[in-house]
């Protein structure tokens, strides 16, 4: 018996509380990652989205190793997962990258959708490469998610540039891959560790595209200091985004995966509404309903998890 219940206590009432409480952290977690999408956004006249992700990374790393002071990452019984490891930060920070760029350029509200076709992609991978049988509910869902890509990239009213459409197909697909790789690395490393690794490698790669491209141009015309009111929202970015990574990773280990999953598309939601009170337009009634295909696509495609866990909650409910 858990020393948190009490001896008259049921067993599911546990189950129950850790649903609420990993419900309650996605939905946190989704809020902090919109909030920092929106310190991108107002930092985008004047900070490119390399400097950002530079600034973003670099806040990171320095919170989560202040962390490890107060509590040591645990360590796994599994010996090795390098090479997953670094696959899974050249997936996510591409991904990373994509968005950033994406905000900088185009509405926040479509960019954060664009963000999360990424259950779209990882049914595609899964039956092309690891040989997985797909039902009819979930093959139907990814072909509305793609329908709902199509009018996002707004084939009629020319209103996305086409570099930015690439860049959200690219991003959410990079994104799919490292949440593939992400599932093969809890045995090998703690969470925080996954993170912090990840920092680290888009704190260099940023830093190294930079000093790239002032060699090609100038420092002056790649690099923005910031001023300081400018310097509050970078941090407050670097943390929303530590913060949004903590409570995501909290809500998966709290609640089975089915079940808090579709919470992250208040992130499209949040998005919108952050994105309209910094100036965007409202989209028209095409990208409009492709929004909304998305996230009825990433919905639908958990389902079958979400029915999974439920039902093994209400098996432990009758134990």
């Amino acid at each position: 018996m858990s020393p948190k219940m009490s001896p008259k206590q049921p067993r599911y009432f546990a189950h129950y509380s850790h649903i609420s409480l990993g419900i309650i952290n996605m939905f946190i977690s989704a809020l902090f990652f919109a909030m920092m999408n929106a310190c991108v956004k107002i930092l985008s006249p004047s900070m490119s989205a390399v400097e950002s992700i530079f600034f973003r990374s670099i806040i990171m790393v320095v919170l989560l190793l202040g962390w490890f002071v107060y509590k040591p990452p645990r360590k796994k019984s599994k010996q090795g997962g390098w090479w997953l490891l670094c696959l899974r930060s050249l997936f996510g920070g591409l991904s990373m990258l994509a968005l950033f760029y994406n905000i900088t350029h185009i509405s926040l509200g479509v960019a954060s959708t664009f963000s999360q076709t990424m259950p779209i992609y990882v049914v595609l991978l899964s039956m092309l490469f690891l040989k997985e049988r797909v039902g009819f509910v979930v093959l139907f869902a990814t072909l509305l998610g793609f329908g709902g890509i199509v009018l996002i990239c707004d084939p009629h009213f020319n209103s996305i540039p086409m570099l930015n459409i690439i860049l959200g197909i690219l991003g959410g697909f990079m994104m799919a891959l490292a949440f593939i790789s992400l599932r093969n690395l809890k045995g090998y490393f703690d969470d925080n560790v996954v993170v912090l690794v990840f920092g680290i490698t888009m704190s260099v790669v940023s830093l190294g595209i930079l000093i790239v491209q002032a060699s090609m141009q100038s420092w002056q015309a790649v690099w923005h200091t910031p001023s300081l009111s400018e310097w509050g929202i970078v941090l407050a970015m670097g943390i929303f985004g530590t913060f949004g990574q903590y409570f995501l990773t909290k809500a998966y280990m709290l609640a089975p995966a089915g079940i808090v999953a579709p919470i992250d598309y208040t992130r499209v939601v949040f998005g919108l509404i952050f994105g309209i009170m910094l100036g965007d337009a409202l989209p028209h009634f095409g990208v409009g309903l492709g929004m909304v295909l998305v996230i009825l696509s990433g919905i639908i495609i958990g389902l079958p998890n979400l029915l999974k866990d439920l039902r093994s909650i209400k098996r432990s409910k009758n134990v």
